[in-house]
């Protein structure tokens, strides 16, 4: 058996007559195939009052169909013998699989049951406990209750502030009638894009993907983009009975689109990676137990976010230290051999998840969703093994660290506010 699967598989789009998309990579090398269905909508879709719906959405959709059981659709799933799972986003909804290549006609009919929920009633209040216990889980993890406090702060009353989960009191207010306006509106299949890699029948797949898609509803997203500027802030959650000190540090950073994308994350690897700034100024030292920093974007903004926990005694000392790298690094810049080995271990990243057919189907599928277009391997690793000093100088002229939303929780008394 070949153990290294071609990383080079050209993808291509197909619009069916149903308004599904179907992007198709076949890797005629692999062992395996992947498929997803990447879905555009996740939480920041959502009216406010209906937070987590979703993610409530994404659990359901696990419980069949009109004429599919959920103990028959898992045992089906389950045969296949890949690992099947979901997960919902900022942005995005993905229900993905895989299995053997003889096996792929089963799984993608499998997979497409998840998009033709029963909703029943009964399961909704099943799985309403089911998430409750969740949050209930997330709310009693200091790093959790931070950084949806940092979110909060920093988006304000911009829908990519709501949290994915949702909150007790919006979960416990969704009804049935409310999850199902919510998938007819944002499961059209002009937000669906089913997503294979691998070994693939191509014309077998397009063929099974227009008929089982035939019916299903030809809504579009709407999404509309809106403005954000975040003001610098430092928020307090005193909790005594915290042992160690969580601080979340937020800024500005670049959208999706943004032609400086790639140097924003060789910038948060630089300072924020393994072996990076942040590394040798709080954790080599033994000042944090824990130090970092990283890029998200989204269609419209960007931001930086990281932080530390550290003893709550250090908390003044180890808050000016995170916030002086990013001043010093805003005001001096990076070096050109910082630049080389951030690009580099970010393009090794890159291959290393395109050489099995799931790390493709990631790829293409996030890819092809934030952007609207392919990007291939090839693409992927050359703009990012592109960056050189001169981006990350461009995007450091923008100053996005003139603006720090800060959220400490703990015995917060030795945090002070920026000057």
């Amino acid at each position: 058996m070949n153990s290294q699967p071609s990383v080079s598989a050209a993808p291509a789009v197909h619009t069916l007559s149903s308004g599904l998309r179907v992007l198709l990579a076949h890797d005629p090398l692999a062992q395996t195939v992947a498929m997803g269905y990447f879905v555009q909508t996740g939480a920041r879709d959502e009216r406010r009052a209906e937070m987590g719906a979703s993610h409530f959405l994404e659990h359901l959709m696990f419980k069949g169909s009109e004429h599919v059981s959920g103990t028959e659709l898992n045992m089906r799933l389950d045969a296949l013998g890949g690992h099947a799972n979901a997960f919902t986003s900022d942005e995005a909804t993905v229900y993905h699989a895989a299995s053997l290549p003889e096996q792929a006609p089963e799984l993608l009919a499998a997979l497409s049951v998840l998009l033709e929920p029963a909703l029943r009633p009964e399961d909704v209040e099943m799985e309403r406990g089911v998430i409750l216990e969740e949050i209930a889980m997330y709310d009693d993890q200091p790093e959790s209750r931070v950084f949806d406090a940092l979110r909060a702060a920093y988006w304000n009353d911009h829908p990519l502030g709501h949290q994915v989960l949702g909150t007790a009191q919006t979960v416990a207010a969704l009804t049935p009638d409310a999850l199902r306006q919510n998938f007819t509106e944002r499961y059209g299949t002009g937000a669906v894009t089913l997503v294979a890699t691998g070994q693939l029948d191509e014309a077998a797949l397009l063929a099974q993907a227009e008929t089982l898609s035939a019916h299903w509803p030809r809504t579009a997203p709407t999404r509309t983009p809106r403005p954000h500027t975040p003001a610098p802030a430092l928020h307090r959650l005193t909790d005594d009975t915290l042992g160690r000190l969580h601080v979340a540090v937020c800024s500005p950073g670049v959208p999706v689109t943004h032609p400086l994308r790639e140097a924003a994350a060789v910038l948060s690897e630089i300072v924020g990676g393994e072996n990076g700034r942040l590394y040798w100024a709080l954790l080599d030292t033994g000042l944090a137990d824990s130090a970092d920093l990283s890029h998200a974007e989204y269609s419209e903004a960007g931001v930086f976010e990281g932080g530390f926990s550290c003893d709550p005694e250090r908390g003044a000392e180890v808050l000016a230290l995170y916030r002086d790298a990013l001043v010093t690094l805003q005001r001096d810049g990076v070096t050109p051999a910082e630049v080389r080995r951030a690009a580099r271990k970010l393009a090794v990243s890159t291959l290393l998840r395109a050489e099995t057919p799931q790390g493709q189907l990631f790829g293409f599928g996030m890819e092809y969703l934030a952007l609207g277009r392919l990007v291939t391997v090839e693409e992927a690793v050359e703009r990012v093994a592109g960056v050189t000093p001169g981006d990350v100088q461009a995007l450091l002229d923008l100053r996005p660290f003139d603006v720090q939303v800060t959220v400490a929780l703990g015995r917060t008394d030795a945090v002070q506010p920026l000057d």
